[in-house]
């Protein structure tokens, strides 16, 4: 692939952000709103949400939380409790939580 190519063809994200991202974006679409008018609504830099929205970034839990209010929605965010008890690792790393979008 051409590096052009490359350069113009949009990222999706792959992580566990992905299916939350996915209606966030959903939503600021069918509300017509575009990456700059929620940019500014959100106080954001810069194609801050595209690169949220493509994966180049990946936004805080507040940030997360602020773009679902933005569009008329709420962040669920539930606690993953599973971690085998006879070996809990040291840290629990904040992408076990299940984040899931609620409408208002």
């Amino acid at each position: 692939m051409k590096e052009e190519e490359q350069i113009n063809r949009p990222l999706i994200r792959k992580d566990y952000l992905r299916d939350v991202v996915k209606k966030l974006v959903e939503q600021r679409q069918k509300l017509r709103i575009t990456q700059e008018e929620l940019n500014a609504r959100l106080g954001m830099a810069d194609r801050l949400v595209s690169k949220w929205e493509c994966g180049m970034r990946s936004p805080t839990s507040f940030n997360l939380y602020c773009w679902a209010f933005a569009l008329g929605m709420r962040l669920s965010v539930a606690a993953n409790d599973n971690i085998p008890q006879n070996n809990p690792p040291k840290y629990k790393a904040c992408n076990d939580n299940k984040f899931t979008i609620v409408r208002n």
